[in-house]
């Protein structure tokens, strides 16, 4: 079983310039996380039947560039909608640094991710044994 979530609800949204950046502001991971907290306690609660162990964990940093503000916001509105809140003050920060950089101007979302391995317990017991045992 693997685990691979953000670990951040704020995200910083860089405008990324000739090796320099500047904050527009911060994106709210944050309307998932009571599917978070359900996905925290079902682990937990796996591991403490014997049903998984836990392998391995391993943090990286997941970048997302695009080459517009109007290119970020299509992404935004076809694939993050529900998911994740952008304050029009930030787009609105996003589009003046933009302007102010160009042509050089890119845009930078970085989530710091977790990415935890789970292997199932392999034994004569199975699940229905350990749940109901005496």
């Amino acid at each position: 079983m693997i685990d691979l979530r953000p670990l951040s609800i704020d995200t910083p949204l860089d405008i990324i310039y000739k090796g320099k950046n500047e904050s527009a502001g911060i994106v709210d991971m944050s309307p998932d996380i009571e599917d978070d907290i359900a996905v925290d306690y079902a682990i937990v609660s796996v591991i403490k039947e014997g049903i998984y162990k836990e392998l391995s964990t391993d943090y990286f940093g997941l970048t997302y560039y695009w080459k517009t503000v109007r290119g970020m916001m299509a992404d935004y509105r076809e694939r993050w909608k529900n998911d994740v809140i952008i304050d029009d003050k930030v787009i609105q920060r996003a589009y003046e640094l933009f302007r102010k950089h160009r042509p050089h101007a890119r845009i930078r979302l970085l989530n710091h991710m977790k990415l935890t391995k789970y292997e199932k317990i392999s034994g004569d017991e199975t699940p229905d044994r350990i749940l109901f045992r005496k």
